[in-house]
Protein backbone atom coordinates (compact mmCIF):
# COMPACT_ATOMS: atom_id res chain seq x y z
CA UNK A 1 0.00 0.00 0.00
CA UNK A 2 1.08 3.63 -0.80
CA UNK A 3 0.60 6.53 0.75
CA UNK A 4 0.97 9.30 3.47
CA UNK A 5 0.91 7.15 6.79
CA UNK A 6 -1.32 10.40 8.72
CA UNK A 7 -2.75 10.40 4.93
CA UNK A 8 -3.73 13.40 2.63
CA UNK A 9 -5.75 16.23 2.45
CA UNK A 10 -7.36 17.80 -0.53
CA UNK A 11 -9.42 20.71 -1.84
CA UNK A 12 -12.81 20.00 -2.59
CA UNK A 13 -14.36 23.44 -4.54
CA UNK A 14 -16.77 25.03 -6.84
CA UNK A 15 -17.45 28.18 -8.11
CA UNK A 16 -20.22 30.12 -6.58
CA UNK A 17 -21.80 30.71 -10.07
CA UNK A 18 -21.98 27.01 -11.01
CA UNK A 19 -23.81 26.08 -7.91
CA UNK A 20 -23.84 21.82 -8.94
CA UNK A 21 -20.26 21.53 -10.54
CA UNK A 22 -17.35 20.24 -7.64
CA UNK A 23 -13.93 19.98 -8.25
CA UNK A 24 -10.71 18.24 -6.63
CA UNK A 25 -8.03 21.21 -6.67
CA UNK A 26 -4.70 20.29 -9.00
CA UNK A 27 -3.27 23.81 -8.52
CA UNK A 28 -3.82 28.01 -8.31
CA UNK A 29 -3.04 29.94 -11.25
CA UNK A 30 -1.37 33.03 -11.05
CA UNK A 31 -4.22 34.71 -11.39
CA UNK A 32 -5.92 33.13 -8.75
CA UNK A 33 -7.92 30.32 -10.91
CA UNK A 34 -8.60 27.20 -9.77
CA UNK A 35 -7.45 24.58 -11.99
CA UNK A 36 -9.18 21.04 -11.29
CA UNK A 37 -7.09 17.28 -11.41
CA UNK A 38 -8.81 14.62 -13.25
CA UNK A 39 -6.26 12.00 -11.65
CA UNK A 40 -4.82 10.84 -8.21
CA UNK A 41 -1.27 12.20 -9.03
CA UNK A 42 -2.15 15.83 -10.28
CA UNK A 43 -4.32 16.30 -7.12
CA UNK A 44 -2.92 18.32 -4.85
CA UNK A 45 -2.70 16.75 -1.89
CA UNK A 46 -1.99 18.75 1.81
CA UNK A 47 0.01 15.94 4.47
CA UNK A 48 -2.14 18.42 7.35
CA UNK A 49 -5.45 19.33 7.86
CA UNK A 50 -4.62 22.96 9.25
CA UNK A 51 -2.62 23.87 6.21
CA UNK A 52 -5.32 22.53 3.91
CA UNK A 53 -8.01 24.32 6.47
CA UNK A 54 -6.54 27.70 6.06
CA UNK A 55 -6.36 27.56 2.20
CA UNK A 56 -9.98 26.70 1.90
CA UNK A 57 -10.43 29.80 4.67
CA UNK A 58 -8.56 32.46 2.69
CA UNK A 59 -10.74 31.34 -0.76
CA UNK A 60 -14.32 31.32 1.06
CA UNK A 61 -13.33 34.66 2.77
CA UNK A 62 -12.28 36.79 -0.32
CA UNK A 63 -14.15 39.98 -1.21
CA UNK A 64 -16.02 39.50 -3.15
CA UNK A 65 -16.07 35.76 -3.10
CA UNK A 66 -15.53 33.63 -6.33
CA UNK A 67 -15.28 30.26 -4.57
CA UNK A 68 -17.03 27.61 -2.10
CA UNK A 69 -14.38 24.98 -0.18
CA UNK A 70 -14.19 22.12 1.80
CA UNK A 71 -11.04 20.21 3.04
CA UNK A 72 -11.32 16.32 2.50
CA UNK A 73 -9.53 13.32 2.57
CA UNK A 74 -8.74 12.15 -0.61
CA UNK A 75 -7.90 8.45 -1.29
CA UNK A 76 -6.35 6.23 -4.23
CA UNK A 77 -8.61 4.50 -6.08
CA UNK A 78 -7.89 1.54 -8.98
CA UNK A 79 -5.43 2.88 -11.16
CA UNK A 80 -5.32 6.84 -11.46
CA UNK A 81 -8.68 7.46 -9.89
CA UNK A 82 -9.35 8.37 -6.53
CA UNK A 83 -12.11 9.76 -4.39
CA UNK A 84 -12.80 12.03 -1.60
CA UNK A 85 -14.41 11.01 1.70
CA UNK A 86 -16.08 12.57 4.07
CA UNK A 87 -14.49 13.59 7.63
Amino acid sequence: MTGSETGDWALFYRRLDEPTVWKTLRYQRSDGVLVSAKTFDEVYKWSRFREAFEFAKELITEDPPTYDASVKRVCRGRGESFYLSGN
